[in-house]
């Protein structure tokens, strides 16, 4: 994997200024846009929007920080996976989704968030402490409640 972060010259860190990245790719961006620059430089504009993306995002900043560090929850079959309460936690909220109503639906999306939010902050202490294990456990989590979030979300659109 491609470290995103030395692309952008920043620390290996889930804490980063977003403003200070986001900066740093807006300039990348004048000078790799397609339209000033040669065919040779499209690939790296690909790359940076990529790395931007990527780390724009705590999530995927998250599991980009762990597969790094060795750990890749989406295609290393040897990567940790969801200890029996957070599958029972999530066969919980899928049948807990696919009854809800518009107004618990609400309420539903309010406490997902939040839980989102916490755990990501759990997620960032590990990583500092380089407990990617953990990390990467309360990550799978974190992932599980973020997909429900956008089903809720599919669910109501249709």
């Amino acid at each position: 994997m491609k470290n995103f972060f030395e692309i952008f010259s920043l620390p290996q860190n889930f804490a980063l200024d977003l403003d200070a990245l986001e900066k740093q790719y807006l300039a990348f961006q004048q000078q790799f846009h397609p339209d000033n620059s040669s065919t040779a430089d499209i690939e790296q504009s690909i790359l940076i929007n990529d790395a931007y993306k990527i780390l724009s995002a705590p999530i995927s900043r998250a599991s980009c920080i762990l597969q790094l560090n060795g750990i890749d929850l989406e295609n290393d079959s040897h990567a940790p996976k969801p200890d029996m309460a957070t599958l029972l936690e999530i066969l919980e909220l899928q049948e807990m989704v696919a009854e809800i109503d518009a107004g618990a639906s609400e309420n539903l999306k309010k406490d997902l968030n939040a839980k989102v939010k916490s755990l990501l902050s759990e997620v960032a202490l590990e990583l500092e402490n380089k407990e990617f294990v953990k990390a990467s456990q309360i990550l799978i989590r974190v992932k599980y409640f973020d997909k429900t979030l956008r089903d809720l979300k599919a669910k109501k659109r249709s």
